[in-house]
């Protein structure tokens, strides 16, 4: 029997640990049911909006791009109850503060209507991350290893939507969620992500009590950009008494956390079959018909144009606090990954 060179026994041994090490990776994935409570659990600790979530002051640095235009400003959460808090946002020439006291909404700000940056940046920070857009926990798709043995990630495929692929990265050790990579299939049917229009990247989550928040979110969706740094966020004892005061000369709407979205199929809008890049400030009253229509971003004539005719003459989804209607704002966008669409 020919023995074995001591030479060559301690590389033979350092291999077989790597060998055994990604053998054992390959075969400790977890079960998709088991993959699927994790991404419950990602959603329902990353939900600021939640009932249940206590109160905190959430701060970011925000850096934000449209067409050929770019803003640096910052974005503020004061959150004390889901019919409690106040958002504000201060970017270049604009300011703009929504505060939130029991059914009504004070809006108080220095432009003729909300703007583009204002609905971005509250929508991704506050009213949705990607994590709100998986439907169903229970698709997890696929399941692979990510990372170095130190830093070693389980990544999770998630979501049976025909617009978008869901990512999310746990850590190996701890099953919680460390990011979420959001991309817009290609081609898809909804007009919303032609061309794969949108991707964004949530990442560098950390841990306040029982929620989990990204640090980074990083949302491009055509010709606009939204880069969000979170520089503070932090649990809160009491607020300053002067913090849920309605504002001076403000907007006062009628209001509810969670509105029911009512609209026919007779009543939905047929959009122009054209890549564009468009933004588009809406009031719609409470019967759904809108009251004003103004264009935020793109072209006044051409494609946008009939886009705009179409959202100011037809009719809108309907909001109803209880049993009564109520009178809202909003932004339509459609964006498009052509640079050449205007």
């Amino acid at each position: 029997m020919r023995r074995v060179p001591k030479s060559v026994v301690p590389l033979i041994f350092a291999l077989a640990v790597v060998f055994n090490t990604h053998s054992g990776f390959a075969q400790s994935l977890p079960a998709k049911k088991e993959a699927s409570e994790w991404v419950r659990k990602a959603q329902e600790a990353s939900d600021l909006r939640s009932p249940d979530t206590p109160p905190y002051h959430l701060v970011a640095k925000i850096y934000y791009a449209v067409g050929d235009k770019s803003l640096e400003g910052t974005y503020e959460i004061l959150w004390a109850a889901p019919d409690k808090y106040r958002l504000e946002l201060r970017m270049g020439d604009t300011d703009e503060t929504d505060l939130v006291l029991g059914d009504k909404k004070y809006v108080a700000r220095n432009t003729p209507t909300m703007t583009l940056p204002m609905f971005s940046v509250t929508s991704i920070l506050f009213f949705s991350t990607s994590l709100s857009g998986i439907q169903s926990p229970d698709s997890v798709r696929k399941l692979s290893w990510a990372g170095d043995t130190a830093n070693r990630q389980i990544c999770a495929v998630v979501g049976e939507s025909i617009a978008f692929d869901h990512e999310l990265c746990f850590d190996a050790k701890t099953k919680q969620v460390t990011a979420t990579h959001t991309r817009a299939k290609p081609r898809t049917a909804s007009v919303w992500v032609a061309d794969g229009a949108i991707s964004m990247d949530l990442t560098d989550y950390v841990s306040l009590g029982n929620m989990r928040y990204p640090q980074r979110l990083v949302r491009r969706a055509g010709f606009e950009s939204v880069d969000a740094t979170v520089e503070k966020w932090e649990a809160v004892q009491k607020f300053s008494d002067d913090v849920f005061v309605p504002l001076p000369n403000s907007a006062v709407w009628d209001w509810c956390s969670t509105p029911k979205i009512e609209i026919s199929k007779s009543d939905r809008p047929n959009f122009p079959l054209h890549s564009m890049n468009v933004g588009v400030y809406k009031v719609v009253r409470a019967d759904g018909t809108v009251k004003e229509a103004t264009l935020l971003f793109g072209s006044p004539t051409g494609p946008a144009k009939e886009l705009l005719d179409m959202q100011r003459h037809g009719r809108s989804a309907i909001h109803v606090c209880g049993t009564k209607p109520v009178e809202y704002e909003t932004v339509f966008e459609m964006w498009s990954t052509s640079r050449s669409v205007q």
